[in-house]
Protein backbone atom coordinates (compact mmCIF):
# COMPACT_ATOMS: atom_id res chain seq x y z
CA UNK A 1 0.00 0.00 0.00
CA UNK A 2 1.29 3.57 -1.07
CA UNK A 3 2.12 5.79 1.89
CA UNK A 4 -0.56 8.41 2.83
CA UNK A 5 0.04 11.53 3.55
CA UNK A 6 -2.22 14.46 5.01
CA UNK A 7 -0.99 16.67 2.01
CA UNK A 8 1.05 15.48 -1.45
CA UNK A 9 1.73 16.81 -4.67
CA UNK A 10 2.39 14.80 -7.70
CA UNK A 11 3.99 16.35 -10.84
CA UNK A 12 2.53 19.45 -10.73
CA UNK A 13 3.51 22.21 -13.02
CA UNK A 14 2.39 25.84 -13.69
CA UNK A 15 3.22 28.36 -16.37
CA UNK A 16 1.73 31.86 -16.87
CA UNK A 17 2.76 32.01 -20.66
CA UNK A 18 6.27 31.79 -21.63
CA UNK A 19 7.14 31.94 -17.95
CA UNK A 20 7.39 28.01 -16.33
CA UNK A 21 6.81 29.00 -12.55
CA UNK A 22 6.65 25.06 -11.79
CA UNK A 23 8.20 22.36 -13.74
CA UNK A 24 6.77 18.59 -12.47
CA UNK A 25 7.07 19.40 -8.65
CA UNK A 26 6.31 17.34 -5.84
CA UNK A 27 5.83 17.86 -2.27
CA UNK A 28 4.34 15.67 0.75
CA UNK A 29 3.58 16.19 4.29
CA UNK A 30 2.20 13.60 6.73
CA UNK A 31 0.16 14.32 9.84
CA UNK A 32 2.31 15.85 13.55
CA UNK A 33 5.08 17.07 11.04
CA UNK A 34 6.50 20.42 10.12
CA UNK A 35 7.84 20.70 6.09
CA UNK A 36 9.92 23.44 5.46
CA UNK A 37 9.12 24.83 2.10
CA UNK A 38 12.71 26.47 1.22
CA UNK A 39 13.83 28.31 -2.09
CA UNK A 40 15.04 31.61 -3.35
CA UNK A 41 12.41 34.31 -4.29
CA UNK A 42 11.40 32.89 -7.81
CA UNK A 43 12.06 29.56 -7.23
CA UNK A 44 7.97 28.92 -7.00
CA UNK A 45 7.23 28.93 -3.45
CA UNK A 46 4.46 31.29 -4.15
CA UNK A 47 3.23 29.68 -6.69
CA UNK A 48 3.33 26.16 -4.66
CA UNK A 49 1.58 27.51 -1.96
CA UNK A 50 -1.38 29.30 -3.48
CA UNK A 51 -1.82 25.90 -5.51
CA UNK A 52 -2.40 23.77 -2.12
CA UNK A 53 -4.24 26.79 -0.64
CA UNK A 54 -7.06 26.86 -3.38
CA UNK A 55 -5.98 30.43 -5.20
CA UNK A 56 -4.56 28.77 -8.35
CA UNK A 57 -6.70 26.37 -9.99
CA UNK A 58 -4.90 26.40 -13.56
CA UNK A 59 -1.89 23.63 -12.95
CA UNK A 60 -1.53 20.26 -14.70
CA UNK A 61 -0.53 17.47 -12.19
CA UNK A 62 -2.51 16.12 -9.25
CA UNK A 63 -2.94 17.41 -5.52
CA UNK A 64 -3.78 14.58 -3.49
CA UNK A 65 -5.35 15.06 0.62
CA UNK A 66 -4.83 11.72 2.31
CA UNK A 67 -4.47 9.71 -0.21
CA UNK A 68 -7.05 11.14 -2.58
CA UNK A 69 -7.41 13.32 -5.97
CA UNK A 70 -8.87 16.56 -4.89
CA UNK A 71 -8.83 19.57 -6.85
CA UNK A 72 -9.29 23.21 -4.49
CA UNK A 73 -11.83 25.35 -6.27
CA UNK A 74 -11.34 28.25 -3.99
CA UNK A 75 -9.48 29.43 -0.50
CA UNK A 76 -13.26 28.34 0.73
CA UNK A 77 -12.54 25.37 -0.35
CA UNK A 78 -9.58 24.27 1.03
CA UNK A 79 -10.73 24.93 4.32
CA UNK A 80 -13.57 22.90 4.18
CA UNK A 81 -11.21 20.47 3.03
CA UNK A 82 -9.05 20.91 5.89
CA UNK A 83 -6.20 22.91 4.52
CA UNK A 84 -6.00 27.01 5.64
CA UNK A 85 -2.92 29.28 5.17
CA UNK A 86 -1.66 32.18 7.15
CA UNK A 87 -0.24 34.38 4.52
CA UNK A 88 1.91 37.24 5.32
CA UNK A 89 -0.63 40.23 4.58
CA UNK A 90 -3.15 40.03 7.48
CA UNK A 91 -5.96 39.73 6.22
CA UNK A 92 -8.09 41.11 9.74
CA UNK A 93 -10.45 44.39 10.22
CA UNK A 94 -8.92 46.73 12.30
CA UNK A 95 -12.52 47.83 13.88
CA UNK A 96 -12.95 44.75 15.14
CA UNK A 97 -12.88 42.61 18.17
CA UNK A 98 -10.31 39.83 18.74
CA UNK A 99 -13.65 37.57 18.97
CA UNK A 100 -15.03 38.72 16.10
CA UNK A 101 -11.89 38.62 13.39
CA UNK A 102 -11.36 34.79 14.34
CA UNK A 103 -14.84 34.08 13.02
CA UNK A 104 -15.48 36.45 10.59
CA UNK A 105 -16.37 34.64 7.26
CA UNK A 106 -16.53 31.14 9.17
CA UNK A 107 -19.70 29.42 7.72
CA UNK A 108 -19.58 27.01 10.73
CA UNK A 109 -20.38 29.21 12.98
CA UNK A 110 -24.37 30.53 14.32
CA UNK A 111 -25.95 33.23 12.07
CA UNK A 112 -26.60 35.16 14.93
CA UNK A 113 -24.68 35.68 18.37
CA UNK A 114 -23.79 37.94 21.59
CA UNK A 115 -20.27 39.24 21.60
CA UNK A 116 -20.42 37.03 24.98
CA UNK A 117 -20.96 34.16 23.23
CA UNK A 118 -18.02 34.93 20.60
CA UNK A 119 -15.90 34.89 22.61
CA UNK A 120 -16.32 31.95 24.92
CA UNK A 121 -16.33 30.37 21.81
CA UNK A 122 -13.34 31.77 20.58
CA UNK A 123 -11.19 31.56 24.31
CA UNK A 124 -9.94 27.94 23.06
CA UNK A 125 -8.84 28.75 20.41
CA UNK A 126 -6.80 31.79 21.52
CA UNK A 127 -5.79 29.28 24.04
CA UNK A 128 -4.27 27.20 21.64
CA UNK A 129 -1.82 29.71 19.91
CA UNK A 130 -0.98 30.91 23.18
CA UNK A 131 -2.86 34.07 23.71
CA UNK A 132 -5.13 32.60 26.48
CA UNK A 133 -4.71 35.65 28.81
CA UNK A 134 -6.49 37.79 26.36
CA UNK A 135 -10.13 39.21 26.60
CA UNK A 136 -11.39 37.79 23.42
CA UNK A 137 -13.94 41.39 23.48
CA UNK A 138 -10.99 43.22 23.22
CA UNK A 139 -10.23 45.27 20.00
CA UNK A 140 -7.39 44.05 17.76
CA UNK A 141 -5.89 47.31 17.05
CA UNK A 142 -4.66 46.94 20.66
CA UNK A 143 -2.05 43.82 19.73
CA UNK A 144 1.04 44.06 18.75
CA UNK A 145 2.43 42.65 14.94
CA UNK A 146 3.40 39.40 16.54
CA UNK A 147 0.32 38.73 18.75
CA UNK A 148 -2.28 39.90 15.29
CA UNK A 149 -0.50 36.87 13.64
CA UNK A 150 -1.31 34.19 16.61
CA UNK A 151 -4.86 35.67 15.89
CA UNK A 152 -4.66 34.62 12.81
CA UNK A 153 -3.55 31.65 13.28
CA UNK A 154 -6.41 31.43 16.07
CA UNK A 155 -8.76 32.22 13.72
CA UNK A 156 -8.03 29.63 10.76
CA UNK A 157 -7.53 26.97 13.86
CA UNK A 158 -11.50 27.92 14.42
CA UNK A 159 -11.94 26.04 10.68
CA UNK A 160 -10.35 23.00 12.31
CA UNK A 161 -7.81 22.27 9.41
CA UNK A 162 -5.56 19.53 9.64
CA UNK A 163 -3.02 21.11 7.40
CA UNK A 164 -1.86 24.38 8.13
CA UNK A 165 0.33 26.65 5.58
CA UNK A 166 2.35 29.60 6.85
CA UNK A 167 3.79 31.64 4.86
CA UNK A 168 6.46 34.16 6.38
CA UNK A 169 4.52 34.64 9.78
CA UNK A 170 8.01 35.94 11.22
CA UNK A 171 9.03 38.30 8.74
CA UNK A 172 8.17 41.44 10.07
CA UNK A 173 8.28 40.11 14.01
CA UNK A 174 11.44 40.80 16.15
CA UNK A 175 12.94 38.03 18.34
CA UNK A 176 10.67 38.03 21.16
CA UNK A 177 7.55 37.46 19.26
CA UNK A 178 9.38 35.15 16.51
CA UNK A 179 9.89 32.93 19.61
CA UNK A 180 5.86 32.65 20.76
CA UNK A 181 5.51 31.92 16.55
CA UNK A 182 7.95 29.39 17.00
CA UNK A 183 6.29 28.26 20.56
CA UNK A 184 2.97 27.66 18.81
CA UNK A 185 3.97 25.87 15.34
CA UNK A 186 6.10 23.06 17.61
CA UNK A 187 3.00 22.65 19.96
CA UNK A 188 0.45 22.50 17.19
CA UNK A 189 2.76 19.70 15.59
CA UNK A 190 3.49 17.69 18.62
CA UNK A 191 0.41 18.29 20.32
CA UNK A 192 -2.63 18.59 18.14
CA UNK A 193 -1.00 16.60 15.02
CA UNK A 194 -1.34 19.31 13.00
CA UNK A 195 0.82 19.04 9.33
CA UNK A 196 2.43 22.46 9.24
CA UNK A 197 4.10 23.81 5.99
CA UNK A 198 6.37 26.12 6.87
CA UNK A 199 7.40 28.87 4.25
CA UNK A 200 10.73 31.01 5.46
CA UNK A 201 13.59 32.96 5.07
CA UNK A 202 15.48 32.79 8.35
CA UNK A 203 17.38 29.48 8.12
CA UNK A 204 17.70 29.40 11.99
CA UNK A 205 13.89 29.01 12.11
CA UNK A 206 13.93 26.45 10.01
CA UNK A 207 16.47 24.19 11.87
CA UNK A 208 14.71 25.07 14.79
CA UNK A 209 11.56 23.58 13.71
CA UNK A 210 11.23 21.64 10.95
CA UNK A 211 11.54 18.03 10.52
CA UNK A 212 11.79 18.33 6.91
CA UNK A 213 12.58 20.16 4.56
CA UNK A 214 11.51 20.65 0.38
CA UNK A 215 13.75 22.97 -1.69
CA UNK A 216 12.31 24.30 -4.72
CA UNK A 217 14.99 26.15 -7.04
CA UNK A 218 13.89 27.29 -10.78
CA UNK A 219 10.22 25.51 -10.67
CA UNK A 220 11.51 22.61 -9.37
CA UNK A 221 11.69 20.22 -6.84
CA UNK A 222 14.20 18.84 -4.54
CA UNK A 223 12.73 15.31 -2.53
CA UNK A 224 11.95 15.66 1.62
CA UNK A 225 14.90 15.30 3.40
CA UNK A 226 15.24 15.38 6.98
CA UNK A 227 16.49 18.34 8.68
CA UNK A 228 18.63 17.07 10.68
CA UNK A 229 20.75 15.38 8.34
CA UNK A 230 21.83 18.96 6.68
CA UNK A 231 23.69 21.80 7.66
CA UNK A 232 22.88 25.32 6.99
CA UNK A 233 25.96 25.10 3.93
CA UNK A 234 24.50 21.79 2.59
CA UNK A 235 20.60 23.92 2.32
CA UNK A 236 22.33 26.86 0.98
CA UNK A 237 23.75 24.79 -1.62
CA UNK A 238 20.65 22.93 -2.51
CA UNK A 239 18.79 26.39 -2.69
CA UNK A 240 21.01 28.23 -4.99
CA UNK A 241 22.42 25.02 -6.94
CA UNK A 242 25.85 26.33 -6.08
CA UNK A 243 28.20 26.94 -2.87
CA UNK A 244 27.45 30.42 -1.20
CA UNK A 245 30.87 31.37 0.65
CA UNK A 246 30.86 34.31 2.68
CA UNK A 247 27.86 35.85 3.16
CA UNK A 248 28.79 38.67 5.47
CA UNK A 249 31.94 40.19 3.92
CA UNK A 250 35.06 40.59 5.33
CA UNK A 251 34.73 43.54 7.97
CA UNK A 252 37.69 45.92 7.13
CA UNK A 253 39.49 48.48 9.65
CA UNK A 254 37.68 52.05 9.81
CA UNK A 255 40.27 54.45 8.07
CA UNK A 256 41.61 57.37 10.52
CA UNK A 257 40.48 60.50 10.73
CA UNK A 258 37.36 62.60 10.93
CA UNK A 259 33.90 60.57 10.79
CA UNK A 260 31.93 60.25 8.01
CA UNK A 261 28.91 60.86 10.35
CA UNK A 262 28.32 62.56 13.61
CA UNK A 263 24.88 62.19 15.39
CA UNK A 264 25.11 64.16 18.56
CA UNK A 265 22.32 64.26 21.91
CA UNK A 266 19.68 63.27 19.07
CA UNK A 267 16.31 62.83 20.87
CA UNK A 268 13.87 61.46 18.39
CA UNK A 269 10.36 61.43 19.61
CA UNK A 270 9.49 58.00 21.48
CA UNK A 271 12.91 57.56 22.76
CA UNK A 272 13.95 58.13 26.44
CA UNK A 273 16.57 59.89 26.26
CA UNK A 274 19.80 62.07 23.62
CA UNK A 275 21.71 59.45 21.30
CA UNK A 276 25.29 59.92 20.11
CA UNK A 277 26.65 58.04 17.60
CA UNK A 278 29.45 58.28 14.74
CA UNK A 279 30.25 56.53 11.52
CA UNK A 280 33.87 56.41 10.34
CA UNK A 281 35.00 55.85 6.15
CA UNK A 282 34.56 52.24 5.46
CA UNK A 283 32.49 51.52 8.19
CA UNK A 284 28.94 50.03 8.70
CA UNK A 285 26.63 50.80 11.52
CA UNK A 286 23.98 48.45 13.23
CA UNK A 287 21.21 49.36 15.13
CA UNK A 288 20.11 46.50 16.93
CA UNK A 289 16.71 46.32 18.83
CA UNK A 290 13.59 44.62 18.71
CA UNK A 291 10.31 46.10 17.56
CA UNK A 292 9.32 48.68 19.90
CA UNK A 293 13.17 49.46 20.81
CA UNK A 294 13.63 52.99 18.97
CA UNK A 295 15.80 51.99 16.15
CA UNK A 296 13.13 52.48 13.47
CA UNK A 297 12.41 55.54 15.10
CA UNK A 298 16.11 56.90 15.24
CA UNK A 299 16.24 56.14 11.50
CA UNK A 300 13.30 57.99 10.37
CA UNK A 301 13.78 60.98 12.79
CA UNK A 302 17.62 61.34 11.53
CA UNK A 303 16.19 61.48 7.68
CA UNK A 304 13.74 64.22 8.84
CA UNK A 305 10.46 61.61 8.10
CA UNK A 306 9.57 61.43 12.33
CA UNK A 307 10.26 64.51 15.05
CA UNK A 308 13.28 65.18 17.36
CA UNK A 309 13.19 66.99 20.36
CA UNK A 310 16.51 68.29 20.45
CA UNK A 311 20.19 67.43 18.50
CA UNK A 312 22.10 67.44 14.86
CA UNK A 313 23.18 65.46 12.32
CA UNK A 314 26.78 66.33 10.62
CA UNK A 315 28.47 64.47 8.04
CA UNK A 316 31.50 64.80 6.95
CA UNK A 317 32.13 67.93 9.61
CA UNK A 318 28.99 69.96 8.02
CA UNK A 319 25.60 69.88 9.67
CA UNK A 320 22.97 67.70 7.93
CA UNK A 321 20.37 67.77 10.05
CA UNK A 322 17.00 67.62 8.17
CA UNK A 323 13.83 69.27 9.06
CA UNK A 324 11.72 66.86 6.21
CA UNK A 325 12.56 63.82 4.04
CA UNK A 326 12.68 66.78 0.78
CA UNK A 327 14.81 68.43 2.96
CA UNK A 328 17.01 65.18 3.86
CA UNK A 329 16.76 64.50 0.09
CA UNK A 330 18.33 67.66 -0.59
CA UNK A 331 20.99 67.04 1.60
CA UNK A 332 21.90 63.44 -0.13
CA UNK A 333 20.71 61.32 2.89
CA UNK A 334 18.85 58.36 1.50
CA UNK A 335 16.65 56.76 3.87
CA UNK A 336 14.97 53.15 2.88
CA UNK A 337 11.79 51.70 5.43
CA UNK A 338 11.17 48.60 6.22
CA UNK A 339 8.20 48.47 4.29
CA UNK A 340 9.04 48.84 0.81
CA UNK A 341 5.89 48.21 -0.49
CA UNK A 342 4.39 50.73 1.44
CA UNK A 343 6.63 54.04 1.13
CA UNK A 344 9.68 52.59 -0.50
CA UNK A 345 8.28 51.49 -4.42
CA UNK A 346 6.04 52.43 -7.01
CA UNK A 347 5.16 49.14 -7.99
CA UNK A 348 2.93 49.70 -10.77
CA UNK A 349 5.77 51.73 -11.94
CA UNK A 350 8.36 50.72 -14.23
CA UNK A 351 11.55 49.65 -13.01
CA UNK A 352 13.56 52.06 -14.60
CA UNK A 353 10.95 54.74 -13.18
CA UNK A 354 11.54 53.65 -9.64
CA UNK A 355 15.60 53.37 -10.04
CA UNK A 356 15.28 56.98 -11.16
CA UNK A 357 12.76 58.59 -9.11
CA UNK A 358 14.46 60.40 -6.67
CA UNK A 359 16.56 62.33 -9.41
CA UNK A 360 13.57 63.62 -11.44
CA UNK A 361 15.47 67.02 -11.62
CA UNK A 362 18.64 65.35 -13.27
CA UNK A 363 16.63 64.04 -15.57
CA UNK A 364 13.31 65.90 -16.91
CA UNK A 365 12.36 69.51 -17.88
CA UNK A 366 9.28 71.19 -17.08
CA UNK A 367 7.35 67.81 -16.90
CA UNK A 368 9.03 65.87 -19.70
CA UNK A 369 11.30 63.11 -19.10
CA UNK A 370 14.30 62.54 -21.06
CA UNK A 371 14.05 58.87 -22.07
CA UNK A 372 17.47 58.15 -23.01
CA UNK A 373 19.33 59.81 -20.12
CA UNK A 374 16.37 57.83 -17.47
CA UNK A 375 17.24 54.54 -19.26
CA UNK A 376 21.22 55.61 -18.95
CA UNK A 377 20.73 56.15 -15.24
CA UNK A 378 18.55 53.13 -14.54
CA UNK A 379 20.53 50.94 -16.42
CA UNK A 380 24.02 52.12 -14.80
CA UNK A 381 22.39 51.55 -11.72
CA UNK A 382 20.94 47.80 -12.23
CA UNK A 383 24.28 47.10 -12.81
CA UNK A 384 25.87 48.30 -9.90
CA UNK A 385 22.85 46.54 -8.14
CA UNK A 386 22.99 43.26 -10.07
CA UNK A 387 19.39 44.08 -11.38
CA UNK A 388 19.06 42.07 -14.55
CA UNK A 389 19.57 45.26 -17.16
CA UNK A 390 16.79 43.34 -19.39
CA UNK A 391 14.14 43.96 -16.40
CA UNK A 392 14.24 48.03 -15.93
CA UNK A 393 10.91 48.24 -18.49
CA UNK A 394 9.12 45.90 -16.49
CA UNK A 395 6.50 46.61 -13.83
CA UNK A 396 8.59 46.74 -10.38
CA UNK A 397 5.51 44.59 -8.45
CA UNK A 398 6.41 42.24 -10.96
CA UNK A 399 10.12 41.29 -9.46
CA UNK A 400 10.78 38.96 -6.63
CA UNK A 401 11.06 40.21 -3.01
CA UNK A 402 14.76 40.29 -3.35
CA UNK A 403 14.80 42.42 -6.55
CA UNK A 404 12.56 44.81 -5.41
CA UNK A 405 14.69 45.38 -2.52
CA UNK A 406 17.49 46.27 -4.86
CA UNK A 407 15.63 48.38 -6.43
CA UNK A 408 14.15 50.35 -3.11
CA UNK A 409 18.54 49.98 -2.12
CA UNK A 410 19.45 51.28 -5.89
CA UNK A 411 16.93 54.34 -6.50
CA UNK A 412 19.07 56.54 -4.02
CA UNK A 413 22.38 56.08 -5.62
CA UNK A 414 20.72 58.28 -8.19
CA UNK A 415 20.90 61.08 -5.78
CA UNK A 416 24.83 60.09 -5.20
CA UNK A 417 24.05 59.89 -1.01
CA UNK A 418 26.25 61.00 1.78
CA UNK A 419 24.44 59.07 4.03
CA UNK A 420 21.88 55.78 3.73
CA UNK A 421 19.41 54.58 6.51
CA UNK A 422 17.99 51.51 6.03
CA UNK A 423 15.52 49.70 8.13
CA UNK A 424 15.51 46.19 8.10
CA UNK A 425 17.73 45.71 4.50
CA UNK A 426 16.86 42.46 3.67
CA UNK A 427 13.54 41.70 5.52
CA UNK A 428 11.37 38.92 3.28
CA UNK A 429 14.95 38.21 1.06
CA UNK A 430 16.29 35.15 -0.26
CA UNK A 431 19.70 34.09 0.83
CA UNK A 432 21.45 34.67 -2.72
CA UNK A 433 20.18 37.97 -2.64
CA UNK A 434 20.79 38.93 0.88
CA UNK A 435 24.33 38.19 -0.32
CA UNK A 436 24.43 40.38 -3.01
CA UNK A 437 22.64 42.99 -1.04
CA UNK A 438 25.64 43.02 1.87
CA UNK A 439 28.30 43.35 -0.53
CA UNK A 440 26.81 46.06 -2.40
CA UNK A 441 26.81 47.65 1.16
CA UNK A 442 29.99 47.09 1.96
CA UNK A 443 31.84 48.32 -1.04
CA UNK A 444 29.24 51.84 -0.39
CA UNK A 445 31.03 52.26 3.08
CA UNK A 446 34.42 51.57 0.97
CA UNK A 447 33.51 54.28 -0.92
CA UNK A 448 32.97 56.70 1.89
CA UNK A 449 29.02 56.37 1.87
CA UNK A 450 27.36 56.91 5.71
CA UNK A 451 26.14 53.28 6.13
CA UNK A 452 23.79 52.88 9.58
CA UNK A 453 21.13 49.86 9.18
CA UNK A 454 18.77 48.59 11.63
CA UNK A 455 17.11 45.15 12.12
CA UNK A 456 15.79 42.73 13.82
CA UNK A 457 17.42 39.39 12.31
CA UNK A 458 20.26 38.50 15.36
CA UNK A 459 22.41 37.19 12.41
CA UNK A 460 22.28 39.94 10.39
CA UNK A 461 23.16 42.82 12.67
CA UNK A 462 25.88 40.26 14.66
CA UNK A 463 27.74 39.82 11.57
CA UNK A 464 27.29 42.61 8.66
CA UNK A 465 28.13 46.13 10.77
CA UNK A 466 31.35 46.83 12.14
CA UNK A 467 29.70 48.38 15.29
CA UNK A 468 26.62 48.03 16.77
CA UNK A 469 24.49 50.07 19.02
CA UNK A 470 21.87 48.19 21.08
CA UNK A 471 18.49 49.38 21.91
CA UNK A 472 15.79 47.97 24.76
CA UNK A 473 12.40 49.64 24.76
CA UNK A 474 13.02 53.25 23.86
CA UNK A 475 16.33 53.05 25.89
CA UNK A 476 19.90 53.42 24.15
CA UNK A 477 21.90 50.58 26.00
CA UNK A 478 25.52 50.16 24.53
CA UNK A 479 27.74 51.10 21.40
CA UNK A 480 30.45 48.52 20.74
CA UNK A 481 32.95 47.12 17.77
CA UNK A 482 31.78 43.70 16.83
CA UNK A 483 35.06 41.23 16.62
CA UNK A 484 34.36 37.70 16.36
CA UNK A 485 31.07 36.41 16.98
CA UNK A 486 29.11 38.93 19.84
CA UNK A 487 25.54 37.41 19.22
CA UNK A 488 25.08 36.71 22.93
CA UNK A 489 26.03 40.28 23.99
CA UNK A 490 23.35 41.46 21.66
CA UNK A 491 20.65 39.20 22.75
CA UNK A 492 21.08 39.76 26.34
CA UNK A 493 21.37 43.97 25.60
CA UNK A 494 17.94 43.61 23.63
CA UNK A 495 16.33 41.22 25.23
CA UNK A 496 17.18 42.03 29.05
CA UNK A 497 19.82 44.30 29.63
CA UNK A 498 18.84 44.82 33.27
CA UNK A 499 19.78 41.44 34.39
CA UNK A 500 16.74 39.34 33.61
CA UNK A 501 16.57 36.41 31.65
CA UNK A 502 15.63 35.81 28.61
CA UNK A 503 12.63 33.93 29.51
CA UNK A 504 11.36 36.75 32.32
CA UNK A 505 11.19 39.04 28.90
CA UNK A 506 9.43 37.19 26.58
CA UNK A 507 6.97 36.15 29.46
CA UNK A 508 5.63 39.70 29.73
CA UNK A 509 6.05 40.50 25.95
Amino acid sequence: MAEQFALELRSVSRSFGAIHALRDVSFSIRAGEVMALMGENGAGKSTAVRIMSGFDTGYNGEVLRNGTVVRFRSPADAERQGVAIAQQELSQVATLSIAENIFLGNSRQPTWSTISAMAARARPFLQLVGLGDLDPCASIANLSVGERHLVEVARLMSREPDVLILDEPTAALGQAESRRILSMVKRLAAEQGKAIIYVSHRLDEIFEIADFVTVLRDGHSHPRTPIASLTVDMLVERMLGRPLENMYPDRRAAQAGAPVLEVENFWPDGLDGPVTLSVRRGEILGLAGQLGSGVSTLLAAIAGVSPRRTGSVKIDGRDATATSAHDAKRKRIAYCSSDRKHDGLFLGLSVSANLTAPALSKISRLGWTFGSLERRTSQEIARAMTIDERRTGSEVGTLSGGNQQKVALGKWMSIGPRLLLIDEPTRGVDVGARAEIYRRLRGLADDGIGIVIASTDLQEIAHLPDAVATFYRGSHIDTFALEGDQTARILKDITHPHGRTPEQTHATQ
